[in-house]
């Protein structure tokens, strides 16, 4: 058998690929953009995997799955694990479902080998149940409408190489910022997830670049009475709303260019509510020692984090240090896969 393990990050419009070497060292990269992942071919999806260069089959395949209900650790894809993901795609019905299509397609073209589904809301099972409830009845509880979290790949990626990006062990209260086309952020405590803004779908929490953010229930209920579907009023806040509602784009890099009004006030939106949420991350702590910066926007926009840091001074912040870590959430995949494939 192959010595090569291949990871897979399946989004609504989006497929990423990569490579790995049994010890987890990067071989390629490969990525399908501004696809319909969930209705991938299995010819072309043979294709990008072909394009990875490595001219056999891998000894084991890992995925990206958004939501996992209550699933709180990477689990080999089996009869069961498999009817948790469908049943949570009623949660997540814009990310789980490509996930399950790319799973059947592994399962085609490279049969036996074994699969693992690694879940984003893994990390954030560590917040404590204050934090993630809501004041519900109980019937709706049960039912597990709850907060979740997101970006748990990508900021369990972040405590694990913290140390080996920056040279300084992990400090113990940090707050971590994944910005980028969705866009949270997580406190973490002693490597500890121990609150974050997303909540019970990725729409919640800061605004994005076609996301509303957090949103008073009234504005949905307001346009439902006024004879908007609950389909178009999601179509609204998921692909509508955040940087491109302000400014008609939701790409930084093309704001931060621009020099009107829209665009300038889109920016200094972004960054106030940043430091607004990031506010109540920090109170989740008891403080901050450090912040990480991850993601497209969080990575590649100087400015954005200049003025985040700037205004979280208050906090302390400075002349504490803030990180900036590239994201690596196949990274992360492939490590799950190290570990329970060894």
């Amino acid at each position: 058998m192959s010595d090569w393990h291949l990871a897979v990050n399946a989004g609504s419009s989006s497929l990423k690929l990569a490579a790995f070497d049994a010890s987890g060292a990067p071989l390629a990269g490969h990525a399908l953009a501004e696809t319909d992942a969930g209705r991938l071919s299995e010819a072309a999806f043979a294709e990008a995997v072909a394009a990875l260069g490595q001219g056999s089959a891998p000894s084991g395949i890992g995925h990206r799955v958004v939501h996992g209900l209550h699933l709180n650790a990477p689990a080999l894809l089996t009869p069961e694990t498999r009817a948790v993901i469908e049943q949570a795609a009623a949660f997540a019905p814009l990310h789980n479902p490509p996930a399950l299509h790319v799973m059947d397609l592994c399962a085609t073209l490279f049969d036996g080998v074994p699969q693992l589904a690694c879940f984003d809301t893994a990390f954030h099972a560590t917040n404590p149940d204050v934090a993630t409830t809501f004041p519900l009845p109980e019937a709706f509880r049960e039912a597990g409408i709850r907060r979740y979290g997101f970006h748990g790949l990508s900021y369990a990626s972040l405590v694990r190489r913290f140390a080996d990006a920056t040279g300084t062990p992990l400090p113990r209260r940090v707050l971590m910022a994944h910005l980028g086309a969705g866009a949270s952020l997580a406190a973490v405590c002693d490597g500890v997830g121990v609150a974050t803004t997303m909540g019970f779908s990725p729409m919640d929490g800061l605004p994005m670049a076609s996301r509303a953010g957090a949103m008073d229930p009234g504005v949905i209920f307001h346009l439902l009475r006024e004879g908007r579907s609950a389909e178009e009023v999601e179509q609204l806040l998921n692909r509508e709303s955040g940087l491109k509602g302000l400014a008609g784009t939701g790409a930084m890099k093309e704001l931060l260019a621009r020099d009107d009004a829209e665009a300038r006030f889109a920016v200094e939106h972004y960054i106030h509510w940043i430091i607004r949420h990031a506010g109540a991350m920090c109170a989740a702590m008891g403080g901050i020692d450090a912040m990480v910066f991850t993601g497209g926007v969080g990575e590649n926009a100087a400015p954005i984090r200049d003025g985040v840091v700037a205004g979280l001074d208050w906090a302390g912040l400075r002349p504490e240090p803030s990180f900036v870590i590239p994201a690596d959430e196949e990274g992360e995949i492939a490590a799950a896969l190290r570990t329970h494939l060894a």
